[in-house]
């Protein structure tokens, strides 16, 4: 960033996410990510979208990127690409083939949030020069198309006229796609696969946005801070996007409250000098008629009951 001019500690600052360059690692979480990608969106030029989406330009270790240039083939680097990518970032990359063609599309981890201009862009022109740095030739994509005007520098440097549309796409021949990649590496691929299966399955904890809400709901809570508004707010995200991220997974923000609730409470139940009435207010209750209610939609029994018979237990256990 510091090369192409940008200040990057500033960009930060409007993302509202905490400085911590100093680290050499940044590790965000999804809205984090998703706001620094829009807030960049309105400060980098084309010629920086230019410089940044160079795979020459890339100066330190990008798990996706090793990986694909690391491929036989097109066709393969670009299935690496996509598995790969969600190491460093949320981004969901579909390659589907056709008879003679490839298809490559991108979107946010959670497709409701579209993603913006300058994310795209940087996302399809790395594709890109990752197939002609692995094969050595100028290949040309036979149609890209994005919901956006691409401008002249970004049209020359893909050698096509892309086009405005709903959708983002980018088209390969599939015969480019099968030319031999002058930076295959067998080896190194073999010593680094199997850290870097084990790297994507440590960020796959949390794979829905049904998840993340309810991880935040369960930390704010007891602190009774857990408004549609609160909830929101501390997402980085709109109610709005928030309602409309749980629609897309057939859920609401007061079904995720539900199940927070109820785990919340029979975490709580575990610890026998809470009684009724904290625990009621600990989960975000406000009487005790509420709650019982719910208790027993959860249990099929009454609190006491439930509570009695885990005594039982403990003193089996005993």
């Amino acid at each position: 960033m510091e090369e192409i001019e940008i200040s990057f500690s500033s960009i930060l600052k409007e993302s509202d996410i905490p400085n911590l360059l100093w680290k050499e690692e940044l590790v965000l979480n999804e809205q984090q990510y998703y706001r620094l990608l829009n807030v960049l969106d309105g400060y980098i030029s084309d010629k920086q979208i230019l410089e940044l989406s160079s795979i020459n330009n890339v100066s330190m270790f990008m798990p996706s990127f090793f990986a694909a240039l690391c491929a036989s083939t097109g066709r393969q680097a670009l299935n690496r690409f996509s598995t790969f990518k969600q190491i460093v970032g949320p981004i969901n990359i579909s390659v589907e083939d056709l008879d003679a063609t490839v298809s490559v599309r991108l979107s946010f981890i959670y497709p409701q949030q579209k993603l913006p201009r300058f994310a795209i862009l940087v996302e399809q022109l790395l594709i890109l020069s990752l197939i002609r740095t692995g094969t050595g030739e100028l290949v040309v994509p036979l149609y890209v198309s994005g919901p956006f005007t691409y401008g002249e520098q970004i049209s020359q440097s893909m050698q096509c006229i892309p086009e405005k549309t709903l959708d983002n796409v980018l088209i390969f021949r599939k015969s480019d796609l099968e030319k031999n990649f002058l930076t295959e590496n067998n080896s190194m691929w073999q010593f680094l696969e199997p850290e870097l299966k084990n790297q994507l399955l440590q960020i796959k904890e949390f794979k829905t946005f049904s998840d993340v809400v309810q991880n935040e709901l369960i930390k704010k809570i007891p602190s009774r801070e857990f408004s549609l508004n609160e909830i929101s707010e501390s997402l980085g995200i709109s109610n709005r996007t928030l309602q409309r991220n749980l629609a897309s997974e057939s859920t609401t923000f007061n079904a995720q409250l539900q199940i927070a609730q109820k785990i919340l409470t029979m975490n709580f139940i575990q610890n026998t000098n809470l009684t009724k009435t904290e625990i009621t207010y600990l989960v975000g209750y406000t009487d005790l008629s509420s709650f019982s209610r719910a208790f027993k939609k959860w249990t099929g029994t009454t609190f006491s009951l439930y509570k009695k018979n885990l005594k039982s237990t403990f003193q089996l256990l005993d």
